[in-house]
């Protein structure tokens, strides 16, 4: 009856265990997402719709930078009728 018993319980143990490793080795990098492409907006100078959606821009929050579209400054999101949060990006 032991043998059974542990017959069972070892294997059990084996994936806690494999489930617990893999779950406090993964990387949790808060500067990632800061660092990924992203999508940005540039002003448009229409009131009704003040920023155009500029998707997957080479900018985040954090380069050296000012990050621009086009001769345009690129924004991080609209709010109300406006622009905020001009987007930067790392020397290349």
């Amino acid at each position: 009856m032991k043998t059974k018993a542990i017959k069972f319980v070892i294997p059990a143990l084996a994936v806690l265990f494999a489930i617990a490793t893999s779950a406090f080795t993964a990387l949790d990098n808060p500067n990632a997402a800061e660092k990924m492409a992203m999508n940005g907006y540039i002003p448009t100078g229409n009131f009704q719709n003040p920023c155009e959606l500029i998707q997957d821009v080479d900018c985040n929050l954090t380069g050296s930078q000012l990050c621009t579209y086009g001769g345009a400054p690129v924004y991080e999101k609209i709010q109300g009728t406006s622009c905020v949060n001009q987007l930067r990006r790392d020397p290349q």
